[in-house]
């Protein structure tokens, strides 16, 4: 007993000292090392400070104040007319960014130093000139174009600032513009397309606006979608030729059919089933589809998930014959190129990096390619019976490649 009552005097201190120390962290987070009465910091040094001025915002660099009582720096300024902001800038930093400006111009800004005890010095004004911000050296390119079943709109972005562009339109008539999507893009080639709109004139309406709420003026476009219909996948069949990837559909190495590339079955992220993954292979690689009826193209779409390291195309032609049974020459009589496409990834070349515009891009909706009048082809809109896919290059420089789901849009003729 005498050992037992020892032992358990002997953890007394331990929970004493454990007491103590909980009391006294939970005093240190109540203490506040400032005088209240201390006077307000020292002001900055003018001739300290030099300013940086760059699209759309200033750097101001200076000496620190050497004062006790310091715990920040601030500044207020206009970054338009009405529109008063504010940045801060611990002791520790000798640099204080000014974002936000809405035109390139001079700006007087008010620079206090702030004390532990909140105290404000007098203010220091100076003046920055930041140069054109990116949202209005982005805005003179800003224009809008129909397409088909849509509109599309492009501007240049060389800052890759992420800048929203605000699509309206007057689709019933009534002459009130109502909102229809926004995109927010930081590339330096923006495009945005939005579809599945009728084919009649409409006014349409956009203007682009950054993260700090700046806003440029409107524009306005009178514009007419170009008719288009989704062509029923349930009439189309594999029409191999000799020339076609040779594995046939039962020795397909994946196990996948054919018919997975236009089934209407999207995996799911991280899924393969359904996906069509010819054996590997040589580029180029060829396929051939009779699409049951005779059609004029207006675009693709192709969707797989995470494409651009999944061996996705990067780049491809594509071939018409109005013939039902066509001959394997690509360069015979028989066949007409509708166009040379390239897929395209927003936020560059590098095919292991995804930013979350590139996903946006991508999916679950897939990438569109528009069929247009270009050198090789003045004249694409023909009428095709069977299309042909010569698949050039792939975005992780694989030989095999992978396309989930094949969807063709056009108009047709019977």
């Amino acid at each position: 007993m005498k050992n037992k009552i020892n032992n358990n005097l002997g953890n007394i201190p331990i929970i004493v000292i454990m007491v103590t120390m909980l009391f006294s962290c939970k005093e240190a987070e109540n203490l506040i090392y400032y005088d209240e009465n201390a006077p307000a910091p020292a002001l900055i040094n003018t001739n300290s400070i030099t300013v940086e001025n760059l699209a759309g915002k200033s750097v101001l660099k200076y000496e620190v104040p050497y004062d006790d009582n310091l715990l920040y720096i601030k500044a207020v300024y206009e970054s338009s007319p009405g529109v008063v902001r504010q940045a801060q800038s611990s002791r520790f930093v000798d640099t204080l960014s000014l974002e936000g400006f809405h035109d390139a111009g001079n700006y007087p800004v008010k620079l206090y130093s702030v004390g532990k005890n909140e105290k404000e010095s007098d203010p220091v004004t100076i003046t920055v000139s930041p140069l054109v911000p990116p949202i209005a050296e982005s805005f003179p390119s800003l224009t809008m174009i129909a397409t088909f079943g849509g509109v599309e709109g492009r501007f240049s972005n060389p800052h890759k600032a992420p800048l929203k562009a605000v699509l309206m339109a007057d689709t019933a008539n009534t002459g009130e513009p109502v909102f229809l999507q926004s995109f927010v893009i930081d590339n330096p080639n923006a495009i945005f397309t939005i579809r599945d709109l009728p084919a009649k004139s409409a006014k349409f309406y956009v203007y682009l606006m950054d993260r700090w709420g700046n806003k440029t003026e409107t524009k306005e476009y009178e514009l007419t979608p170009m008719f288009e219909e989704r062509l029923d996948k349930t009439l189309w069949k594999e029409n191999k030729l000799p020339s076609d990837f040779q594995n046939t559909l039962e020795n397909n190495y994946w196990g996948y059919r054919f018919a997975g590339l236009f089934d209407g079955v999207v995996c799911p992220v991280n899924g393969w089933g359904n996906t069509f993954i010819p054996e590997t292979r040589p580029l180029p690689s060829l396929f051939t589809i009779d699409l049951g009826v005779t059609a004029k193209i207006s675009r693709f779409n192709f969707v797989l998930w995470w494409a651009w390291n999944r061996a996705y195309p990067r780049s491809f032609e594509v071939y018409g014959t109005a013939s039902t049974n066509p001959g394997d020459d690509l360069n015979g009589s028989e066949w007409q190129l509708l166009g040379k496409f390239s897929s395209w990834k927003p936020s560059g070349e590098d095919p292991a990096v995804f930013t979350p515009e590139d996903n946006a891009f991508l999916w679950p909706g897939g990438e569109n390619f528009d069929v247009n009048p270009s050198i090789d082809q003045p004249d694409p809109y023909f009428p095709v019976r069977i299309i042909r896919y010569k698949i050039l290059r792939i975005w992780d420089n694989r030989d095999d490649y992978s396309i989930d789901e094949l969807t063709i849009y056009g108009e047709i003729i019977k």
